[in-house]
């Protein structure tokens, strides 16, 4: 009995292949492929837009992938960070679609809301409280430039 094996090469080439099939289901551009041999991770550049218009191709490539949702992620400490991400599958591929999110700074820290949507400063290098997260772009833009907003996908 033979069991075939797969290169590293082989499993990169099928990852791409597969990524590539979503994102131009998506039509979508502004983006940075990275292929390892278990995930491919798919990043929507400020080359693709605004933050609305990169949220939104986060949510569309995370659609088509069989994402439930996008999620906010957080990072504290000297240099606060978030992205929003989604995850699924593009054939036999497990995709990771994300942007980068630029945080609320003003002097003495970095603005961070509740669930409730209270906002607070949170002292630089400190954690906000549980449930909390950063204030980003996103809440900042009622709308895109052009007045216009992407549609929900």
């Amino acid at each position: 009995m033979s069991i075939p094996v797969v290169s590293d090469a082989a499993a990169m080439a099928a990852a791409l292949l597969d990524a590539a099939a979503l994102i131009e289901e998506a039509g979508a551009a502004g983006l940075a492929v990275t292929c390892y041999c278990d995930t491919t991770r798919i990043l929507v550049t400020s080359c693709a837009g605004s933050a609305r218009h990169r949220a939104a191709l986060v949510a569309a490539l995370g659609e088509l992938a069989g994402a439930a949702r996008c999620r906010q992620c957080d990072i504290a400490g000297e240099r606060p960070s978030a992205w929003l991400e989604a995850a699924g599958r593009a054939g036999s591929t497990v995709v990771e679609v994300a942007t980068p999110l630029a945080v609320r700074s003003v002097p003495g820290g970095t603005v961070a809301a509740g669930p409730d949507g209270q906002q607070a400063v949170i002292a630089s290098g400190q954690q906000p409280p549980p449930g909390w997260r950063w204030v980003t772009e996103l809440d900042d833009q009622p709308g895109d430039e052009d007045g216009q907003r992407p549609e929900a996908a």
